[in-house]
């Protein structure tokens, strides 16, 4: 027996956003495409059920609430390091450069790279993470 290919019929959408992979490059709109196209493609004779279907679309719901609360708390998180490094212009700090330097001096910028907060001295920049001590003063 021979076993022919199917395409499917209708306009090409993207599902999913090219910058995230899995379930975090789902969105609404791609979501009640799966529903619509597991409703479509599901066996007539034992089609899913009401219960199991509601579970589903529960499940799916909670998983991308999930991806979007986690993005924000990142968000948040980020912001408010950066937001502690910005009290340290002008305030003398001993901490770690980059280069695994210890140093201390006053403090004349802050800045995010890569998602974490820095403090510039001159022309060393510390990790907020390995800022050792802050003098008030």
């Amino acid at each position: 027996m021979a076993i022919t290919p199917t395409t499917a019929t209708g306009p090409s959408v993207p599902t999913v956003d090219a910058d995230k992979t899995g379930f975090a490059g789902l969105t609404s709109e791609t979501f009640m495409r799966l529903l619509i196209t597991q409703l479509q493609n599901q066996d007539p004779l034992e089609p899913v059920g009401n219960e199991e279907l509601l579970n589903q679309l529960s499940m799916m719901r909670n998983l991308q609430a999930n991806i979007e609360l986690g993005e924000g708390l990142k968000a948040i998180t980020t912001n408010q390091q950066l937001s502690t490094a910005a009290t340290f212009i002008g305030r003398e700090i001993t901490g770690v450069d980059t280069r695994q330097q210890t140093i201390t001096g006053i403090a004349d910028r802050a800045f995010l790279r890569n998602g974490e907060a820095f403090v510039g001295i001159g022309d060393h920049e510390v990790s907020l993470s390995q800022v050792t001590s802050v003098n008030l003063a």
